[in-house]
């Protein structure tokens, strides 16, 4: 019965575009969320202050505003993610990251939650989503390889330039594919220096909040402005969070190494056959000049060093 999970958010979001009603049901779980990370936030505001040993201050609203529009260099990526009746964009932090909701309509789009996300450095183009099915199977992973991570490669389907095919490796680094693992779910868009992290579906609190779970690493690892949490936290405290998150932190260097090697195609086997080939002749050279030597003339020994120091 997995084909439902496909057909009835589809078919509740064409019950309310025919009816010309919004979501309530999505309105609410915005609201929902955005009074859960204003209170997330408050208490980290507490728990500094009172480190601090500042005085209580009526703290402001913690909550994401929100805002008519996305700053201009991100709207491309979000209409990536699909089109449909906005229900609306909250600035999660200003210029950085943004909650984007759009409920979706009669031109085939689908109800989603994104994350949008401006990046400190323009990434390679691509979309991470995962792998589709067709006739009740998941279908062949035909996307950018990452023979090293087969797990990664069961699950989600990585569509990009064959020239990008390193750089969009790099870029999606073992820890970021493993979180994508672990949601099954989130796609991923990346054009220039935008960055666009979508669950489609019924908007919902809890669809919600894993998204920003998941977007807040992307922003540590690419984000702008130096990656700021999403969630108020503040340096010590983000890093702790994240490495009870990440089991595998300690294999980074390790993980680093392996990169090189995980998205090259299947021109990467012929490359290394290369190096062992070329690796051949540089062993047997030393071999004929020892066996040689001692046969040769002592006389001659001098005029073959010169030789070779003309050359």
């Amino acid at each position: 019965m997995w084909w439902l999970w496909i057909v009835a958010p589809i078919a509740a979001g064409l019950i309310f575009v025919l009816t010309g009603q919004v979501d309530k049901r999505a309105l609410s779980a915005i609201e929902a969320w955005r009074d859960a990370l204003g209170a997330r936030r408050a208490g980290q505001g507490k728990a500094r202050s009172k480190a601090a040993g500042a005085k209580k201050k009526k703290g402001k609203d913690a909550r994401p505003k929100r805002v008519g529009a996305l700053p201009p260099p991100l709207a491309p990526v979000a209409e990536l993610a699909g089109g449909g009746k906005l229900l609306g964009t909250y600035e999660i932090v200003p210029k950085v990251a943004y909650a984007y909701f759009v409920q979706g309509d009669l031109a085939g789009s689908s109800d989603h939650q994104t994350v949008i996300v401006a990046l400190e450095e323009p990434g390679p183009a691509f979309t991470a989503r995962p792998l589709p099915f067709v006739d009740g199977k998941i279908a062949p992973n035909t996307g950018i390889q990452f023979r090293k991570h087969p797990e990664f490669m069961e699950a989600y389907l990585v569509e990009g330039s064959t020239a990008a095919a390193k750089a969009i490796g790099k870029w999606l680094i073992r820890p970021l594919r493993e979180l994508l693992c672990e949601s099954g779910e989130v796609w991923v868009r990346v054009e220039g220096k935008a960055l666009a992290l979508s669950i489609y579906g019924a908007v919902r609190e809890e669809k919600i909040a894993a998204l920003l779970e998941i977007a807040d690493v992307f922003v540590a690892e690419h984000g702008a402005e130096g990656g700021p949490s999403l969630f108020g936290e503040d340096e010590d405290a983000r890093a702790a969070r994240l490495a009870e998150d990440d089991a595998d932190e300690d294999d980074e260097d390790e993980d680093e190494d392996e990169e090189e090697s995980d998205e090259e195609e299947d021109d990467g086997d012929e490359e290394e056959d290369d190096e062992e080939e070329s690796s051949k002749p540089a062993a047997k050279a030393p071999a004929k000049p020892a066996a040689k030597a001692p046969a040769k003339p002592a006389a001659k020994a001098p005029v073959k060093s010169s030789k070779s120091a003309k050359s």
